[in-house]
Formats: C-alpha cells, structure tokens, sequence
C-alpha cells in the first residue's frame, strides 16, 4: 500500500510537473508573440518617427532658406527704399526746374536778341572783310527768331555758330577775291585781325585798311612784294614765310 501510495505520488508528480511545464510553455509562447507584436509596433513607430525626423530635417533646411531669402529681401529693400527717396528728391528738383522753363524761356529770346545786335555791331566796326557774307549771316539770324519752326534750342544754337565763325576769323589767314566799291576786281588778304590788305591785278596798287580812319591807305612800293607774297601763303601756292608788313597800332582805349 505505502509503494502505491509512492507510486501514485510520483505519478502524480509528474502529471502535476507536465501540467506545469505545458502551461509554461503556453505562458512564454504567448510572451514571444506579445514581444513579436510589440517589436512589429515598434519597428513601424521607429519608421513613422524616422519620416517625421526627415520631414522635420527638411522643414528646418527649408525655413533657413526661407530665413536667408527674408534677410536678403530686408536688405534689398532696405536698398531700394533709399533708390526711391533719391528718385522722389530728384523728381522735386526735376519739377522745381520745370516750373523755371516758362521764366528761361521769356529771358532767353531777349538776351539771343541782344546777342545779336552786338555782333551785327562788332561786324560794323570791324575791318570790313566779306562784309556781304557777314550781313547775310546776321540777316539769317534775324529770320531764324521770327520764324515759328525754329525751337529757341535751336535758335541758341545757329547764335553761337555765328559767334564761333567770328572767334575763327581772327586766327585765320585768308585770301580771296572780290570787287572794291569802285568795280574793279582786286585780290584781298586777311591776316587775322592784325591787318586786311588788297593788290590789283597787276600788283601796281597796294592798299592797307587803316582802323583809324575807316578807310583804305595806299602803300609804298617797298610792300608790293611782301604783300603778293602774304596772298601766295594764304593761297597755298608757297610755303610759309616771314612777311614783312605794315600793321596800324591799336587806337588807345581800345
């Protein structure tokens, strides 16, 4: 009875040992798979926060780009702001200037006017080479103001030429040929202002413009010569040379 006894003990034992062991086994399967599920849920948490690492990687380059482009714009419009202020500043002087056109205007035609009248008298006064040319031009001018095609732009313009020609007569030597008030054709020689000289033909008379008395003197034999020879230079038939001439000194005061 006591083996049986042991024996169902041991039996027993063992049911009890396996019964034990099976729920084990049971209890850690279900544990793997809990683990299993868990690292599944893990591993797809681990890429969801990867992506929003990414995502948020990419934000953060973005809004640095976008903080650097602000930067950039702040700058350039700080920039163009100052451009405008100088444009605004320039359109007051521009519109100021504009309000002044009507006075320039009204005192530009009286002052070419005047430009005029003088140089109409310089030409009067002075040694009377091409004198026809010379009042053609001033008659031109004259009719340039009066004409209503003509901008004053423009008037100024033809004004300062005639101007120009006169500042280059006198640094000019000049030859050419034309009548006296007598008909007969004669050859004349400018040397600048310095002296106006005329020759016959035939070279028998010698004349100098005398400022003094506003008329013609004739000259001694001892120019005839020099003076063919300053219509020769001025001509560009010779070379140039050193002329004896008679020139009258400057009247005093003037």
């Amino acid at each position: 009875m006591k083996r049986i006894a042991v024996s169902t003990v041991a039996v027993a034992s063992i049911l009890l040992g396996a019964s034990v062991a099976s729920a084990q086994n049971a209890g850690v399967k279900s544990i793997v798979e809990e683990v299993n599920a868990a690292n599944k849920i893990a591993q797809t948490s681990q890429k969801t926060i990867d992506g929003v690492v990414d995502a948020t990687d990419k934000l953060i380059v973005e809004y640095k780009g976008v903080l650097k482009t602000n930067a950039g714009l702040r700058a350039y419009n700080a920039q163009q702001r100052r451009v405008i202020t100088k444009q605004e500043e320039e359109i007051s002087k521009i519109k100021a200037s504009i309000g002044q056109i009507d006075e320039i205007k009204r005192q530009i035609t009286p002052l070419m006017l005047d430009m005029i009248d003088d140089l109409e008298e310089f030409i009067a006064s002075d040694i009377p080479f091409l004198k026809d040319e010379r009042d053609d031009r001033i008659a031109m001018l004259r009719e340039t103001m009066d004409s209503p095609n003509v901008g004053d732009p423009e008037r100024f313009r033809i004004v300062l030429e005639a101007y120009k020609t006169e500042v280059q007569y006198g640094r000019s030597l000049y030859a050419y040929e034309a009548p006296l008030k007598d008909g007969r054709s004669v050859n004349f020689v400018r040397l600048g202002r310095v002296g106006f000289y005329y020759q016959t033909k035939d070279g028998l008379e010698t004349a100098a413009w005398d400022r003094a008395s506003n008329s013609w003197q004739k000259l001694g034999a001892e120019f005839t010569a020099p003076i063919k020879q300053l219509i020769r230079i001025a001509q560009k038939r010779t070379q140039t040379d050193i002329v004896i001439l008679p020139v009258a000194a400057p009247s005093r005061g003037k």
